[in-house]
């Protein structure tokens, strides 16, 4: 790659090493690839590096905090039937947070886990909500085995 560095037109080298990366209050570490110019020390990211070490940032937040998966969160908007625009209503969330979600550029925060995990083992809140908010669900879906399982491994009901 023959790239020049923005700032003082010397020559770049690939990197690849660990980077901090601010994920809400936090900062972790995590390994990411970049471009540093030898002459002025300039380091930069090229955007899909960039998008892809802040992913592995919040997932590493989220597997330590024990937070929902974004596979998870689908999983419990698809079991009302909902639109990710519609699940956003549902739980007064702003405009493509679920989006970021699901796409793991975001992990939600530990209330909004807690909601999550709620809204998954209760359909019943889900539907007050629903008619509280003028959101169409489908409210015939029971929890899947294996959280049952889980809450029982885990001393609950």
């Amino acid at each position: 790659m023959s790239e020049t560095c923005h700032e003082c037109g010397g020559p770049v080298v690939e990197e690849r090493g660990p980077q901090s990366v601010q994920v809400g209050e936090r900062f972790v570490t995590v390994e990411a690839e970049s471009l540093r110019c030898t002459a002025c020390g300039e380091i930069v990211f090229h955007l899909y590096k960039a998008e892809a070490m802040e992913r592995a940032a919040v997932d590493l937040v989220r597997r330590e905090e024990g937070l929902l998966a974004p596979a998870e969160i689908e999983a419990i908007r698809a079991q009302y039937g909902l639109s990710q625009a519609a699940f956003e209503q549902l739980i007064h969330a702003g405009p493509k947070t679920v989006t970021r979600w699901e796409r793991g550029s975001v992990a939600p925060n530990g209330t909004a886990d807690t909601l999550l995990r709620i809204l998954r083992d209760e359909p019943g809140v889900v539907e007050r909500l629903a008619r509280e908010r003028g959101v169409l669900v489908r409210i015939d879906a029971a929890p899947a085995p294996a959280r049952t399982e889980r809450r029982r491994a885990a001393g609950g009901m």
